[in-house]
């Protein structure tokens, strides 16, 4: 059998699991993303596992730390003021936040589905960007694209899992929130939310983004960089959407 036979019956069968991508798409990122975007199969599951596996790694480095901020602890000085029924409901409360539940098993599915979603909403509002300004590519050739795109945030998650075990100190506000001053509401609130998201890697998965997306689509890279970045900024206001109306129900069921 000639090398012409064994590259056909390896086109015939391509392989969807492609972590040999991982480590160089960090040196030589625009070779990896042109491979990447020639593919005509679906290549999006590997980056994906990654980035499952981190997740996992940083739920269980977490949880202690979020079963201890959990617990509801009443001050000394006001426990005479409680019946032995509320001290009972205080103390389950307590323990219902430490529960594996609630530190483990809901921040997992909570990560795993924002992957899984952030993934294929990102993709598919890329490909409709992409689109809009000119390009004949396939959707899958975009899924392709925004999953090996997201391998920085593998990066990140290592970054918050030294950090939590160095300082044993849970990240509250990630990216460039902590600009924002505490208690502010409406649309301040809402651009809390989204400058949550933006920092070194999401800046990262943009370029590869415009790497992959200029190579599947053969546009000019002014609107390569366009359709990217409208398509970044709309999934962005998408993804604080939750965050901003769970805060908002939050402080008025506080209030």
């Amino acid at each position: 059998m000639s090398e012409n036979d064994l590259a056909y019956l390896e086109e015939e069968k391509p392989k969807k699991l492609q972590f040999g991508w991982f480590f160089p798409i960090f040196i030589r990122p625009r070779r990896v993303m042109a491979e990447i975007a020639e593919k005509n199969h679906a290549v999006w599951l590997a980056p994906l596992l990654i980035l499952m596996i981190s997740a996992v790694v940083l739920v269980l480095v977490s949880a202690p730390l979020i079963g201890q901020a959990s617990q509801v602890v009443p001050d000394p000085e006001m426990n005479q003021y409680f019946t032995p029924e509320q001290q009972d409901s205080i103390n389950q409360a307590a323990s219902m936040g430490t529960s594996p539940v609630m530190t483990m098993v809901f921040p997992l599915l909570g990560k795993f589905a924002g992957i899984w979603i952030g993934w294929f909403l990102l993709g598919s509002i890329l490909h409709l960007s992409l689109t809009l300004n000119g390009s004949r590519s396939s959707n899958r050739s975009s899924l392709n694209v925004v999953a090996w795109a997201g391998i920085p945030f593998v990066l990140r998650d290592i970054v918050q899992i030294v950090a939590i075990l160095v300082t044993k100190q849970l990240i509250t506000k990630p990216g460039l929130s902590g600009f924002m001053a505490d208690g502010v509401s409406g649309g301040g609130a809402f651009l809390g939310a989204i400058l949550a998201f933006i920092d070194l890697y999401l800046i990262w998965q943009i370029v590869l983004m415009v790497i992959g997306a200029g190579k599947v689509s053969g546009m000019k890279p002014v609107k390569v960089w366009l359709a990217t970045l409208i398509a970044m900024v709309i999934f962005l206001a998408l993804k604080a959407l939750p965050v901003f109306l769970g805060a908002q129900l939050g402080s008025l069921a506080g209030g």
